[in-house]
């Protein structure tokens, strides 16, 4: 906040700086357009190239942008109150997340991470935790007791949630969700001692009967997988995520910091 008042991303000593005590215009709405905020979505890390699978040189790369060129990567729980109207966030403001568990996330993406203190959150599917190729309760505890990672549910199965099973009758529909909901939840916040905020919708799928019930387990928000920034006015349970695909090159991810929309709202 102090260096976006200043116009400088660094401050000399004996300089004069303006220090903000109350933000003139939390949710970020001017007269030339509205600033988004963008959430980043990777998925899996490994040396061998693909679409979901990151390099640990394409992601080193990616961090290494983002500091360079000034943007300002919050954890994903400050978004909350900027969604209400109450909290100001910074310009450029970019929030990563990381989807599914894997333990690339923990032998790759975490110490990138902590090279840039950069903060992330990891959305897991309970049924996947303790298989072979996914996180273990010892790596998640280790990453949360950084203060860099936090972890939230993405359902129990990562089946898709927004949509019916053939065949499938309302009770059993309503029961499948409330597992698919209540199960991660409980290992999340009893197993590792963290408060639920958010929830990622696998496959993004979502419905008007899956938010409600997001609602009554007290969550504030969910997210998607459909491209695109973030304004205040954003409605909480279908943020925007923009995801990352590793077969694509720098110029393409660059194009999706879109931490700003102009429009001409006088």
């Amino acid at each position: 906040m102090i260096a976006d008042f200043n116009k400088t991303s660094e401050v000399a000593a004996g300089q004069q700086i303006i220090i903000p005590l109350i933000h003139p215009n939390p949710i970020g709405v001017y007269s030339s357009g509205y600033q988004t905020v963008m959430i980043l979505c990777y998925h899996k890390f490994g040396p061998n190239r693909s679409k979901m699978v990151i390099t640990p040189g394409d992601f080193d790369a990616q961090m290494a942008y983002l500091k360079k060129h000034d943007y300002r990567v919050i954890p994903l729980s400050s978004i909350h109150s900027f969604l209400k109207g109450d909290t100001a966030l910074p310009r450029r403001a970019v929030v990563i997340t990381i989807d599914d568990g894997y333990r690339s996330s923990y032998d790759i993406a975490y110490p990138i991470l902590r090279k840039y203190n950069f903060p992330a959150t990891m959305f897991v599917y309970s049924d996947f935790m303790g298989s072979r190729d996914a996180l273990g309760r010892s790596e998640m505890k280790e990453m949360i007791g950084s203060g860099l990672v936090d972890i939230q549910p993405h359902s129990k199965t990562h089946i898709s949630m927004g949509k019916r099973l053939a065949n499938e009758s309302d009770e059993a529909y309503r029961r499948r969700i409330d597992e698919e909901i209540r199960i991660p939840g409980q290992q999340i916040r009893k197993g590792l001692g963290l408060p639920l905020h958010t929830f990622a919708y696998p496959y993004g799928d979502t419905n008007d009967f899956l938010i409600s019930q997001l609602k009554n387990a007290d969550y504030s928000a969910g997210v998607t997988v459909n491209a695109g920034g973030n304004p205040a006015f954003a409605y909480p349970f279908k943020l925007r995520r923009t995801m990352i695909y590793g077969d694509r090159d720098m110029a393409s991810f660059v194009r999706n910091l879109r931490v700003f929309t102009t429009e001409k709202l006088k």
